[in-house]
């Protein structure tokens, strides 16, 4: 009877250790299971931020004034004196504009009248005959419109040889840039002393796109004169 008793309580005693709360926890009787090394030094993947771009800067229409033909007189000079100045170089820098367009530049007294209307036909990145194809065959049962008699819009893509303006298109500071001209000496503006603040408006496709100004200043001795003459009234 003493080997069945002292296998039995050998029995209960492993059953009693198997549900020990060391074991149901996964303890060994020296302490917890260790870990394995690559889980200990695992770490969370950190998830790199990326910046927002900022959407390109959208450029308008300029314009700027000149004495002298060319783009590389291109300041913010809008004073000019009017016996000195032959003519008025206005360039337009029409930033990403391409394909065919037509230019406006009307020309206001500085009491608002309208003194002139310069109208300027440009294409930029396609001829002008591959425009026009294309446009007919997106559309063919579109009547287009009458065009404006061809010598009151001038043609900036048309190259001049002999001397002078070689074209009125031409490019400043990369940018597409259309020339208009505004005579000034032996015209009605020096001839009547049409001195002042001048007002000039682009029109893009007959839609207004800016509007600017320059001004015209008498010489010193007439400006007296014309003082002398008010006061002696």
């Amino acid at each position: 009877m003493r080997p069945v008793r002292l296998v039995s309580i050998v029995f209960t005693w492993v059953c009693a250790a198997a549900y020990l709360p060391g074991a149901a926890l996964g303890q060994t009787p020296r302490g917890k299971f260790a870990l394995p090394a690559e889980n200990k030094s695992a770490q969370p993947t950190v998830q790199p931020q990326m910046r927002p771009v900022a959407p390109p800067r959208f450029r308008g229409p300029e314009i700027f004034f000149c004495e002298t033909p060319g783009t590389t007189c291109r300041t913010t000079q809008d004073t000019f004196l009017i016996a000195d100045l032959r003519d008025l170089y206005v360039y337009v820098v029409w930033p990403g504009v391409i394909g065919q367009h037509e230019q406006t530049v009307e020309f206001h007294l500085p009491d608002g009248t309208l003194y002139s209307s310069m109208k300027t036909r440009f294409t930029v990145g396609a001829p002008v005959r591959a425009f026009a194809a294309t446009t007919s065959m997106a559309a063919p049962n579109v009547v287009a419109p009458v065009p404006p008699a061809p010598h009151l819009v001038a043609d900036a893509n048309k190259v001049h040889t002999g001397g002078g303006i070689p074209s009125l298109l031409t490019v400043s500071r990369g940018d597409t840039t259309v020339l208009a001209v505004l005579p000034v000496g032996g015209t009605y503006i020096s001839q009547r002393n049409m001195t002042g603040a001048w007002i000039v408006r682009v029109l893009l496709d007959g839609r207004i796109a800016l509007q600017s100004g320059f001004t015209l200043t008498p010489r010193p001795d007439a400006e007296k004169a014309a003082k002398e003459k008010e006061e002696g009234r």
